[in-house]
């Protein structure tokens, strides 16, 4: 009877310990291998009624800054890998750091920082739906309006 007990003990301690290495191993395979970052660096201003055609994807979204114009500056996309980074740049002599740091709920958490020749003007993290974007408002000023960043990102 002792011997039996033993042996249950021993199978159930070894399949306590293959379950917790198979969850473990399926863990890490949810970890994505790159992500797919688009930057998009958006004029907006009230000097004319122009709105860039390639923005109509995201008017509702803009819209709601309540400026005149919106035009598409730049658009840049780079596969970032997983907790590595890239840089993007932006006009204006500026930067754009990114680095993705968490994956969960469909969701992509990214450091972002953006520098002026070296001067830091926001360093952040950003949540950002998988496949979706978040609008940075309020950006540096230029050309007589205001840079909006438009951040999207998808799991690769």
């Amino acid at each position: 009877m002792k011997r039996l007990k033993k042996h249950l003990s021993l199978a159930l301690l070894f399949s306590l310990v293959s379950v917790a290495a198979v969850v473990r191993v399926a863990a890490a395979d949810k970890d994505p291998q790159s992500v797919q970052v688009t930057i998009g660096t958006i004029l907006v201003s009230n000097q004319s009624d122009e709105f860039d055609a390639k923005l109509k994807s995201m008017e509702k979204q803009l819209r709601v800054l309540k400026y005149r114009s919106y035009r598409l500056l730049k658009d840049e996309t780079q596969n970032v890998p997983w907790r590595g980074n890239k840089s993007f740049e932006i006009p204006g002599g500026r930067s754009l750091n990114v680095a993705p740091q968490e994956f969960r709920n469909n969701r992509i958490a990214l450091k972002v920082r953006l520098t002026e020749r070296d001067k830091p003007l926001l360093d952040t993290t950003v949540t950002v739906p998988n496949k979706g974007n978040f609008l940075y408002l309020g950006g540096p000023p230029h050309e007589g309006g205001t840079l909006v960043l438009s951040i999207s990102a998808a799991v690769q």
